[in-house]
């Protein structure tokens, strides 16, 4: 139960990541602010998610800015959220 909540924070902060740098929102300071958190430990998050392929970084030092991986976020989206979603849909009919 418990790593279930924890994985759901963890896919609605990765989400939250995700939208900010799709409407414009593609710097570090601006991400913390969604967040509601520091610099740092927004970029540690969002290295985390530039690891598993999702974003990317363009530039260097303060005129860094984060750019969607458009390919693997679809592909993230169907096997964390749709089948997930599915799958909890499946347990709750039983």
């Amino acid at each position: 139960m418990e790593d279930d909540r924890r994985e759901a924070k963890k896919l609605v902060r990765d989400l939250k990541i995700i939208t900010a740098i799709s409407v414009g929102k593609n710097r570090n300071k601006d991400l913390a602010k969604v967040l509601d958190t520091d610099k740092s430990f927004a970029s540690k998050k969002v290295k985390e998610l530039e690891e598993q392929g999702l974003i990317r970084r363009e530039g260097d030092g303060k005129e860094v800015r984060y750019e969607l991986n458009e390919f693997n976020i679809i592909k993230f989206l169907q096997s964390r959220v749709v089948i997930k979603w599915q799958e909890k849909k499946k347990n709750n009919s039983k």
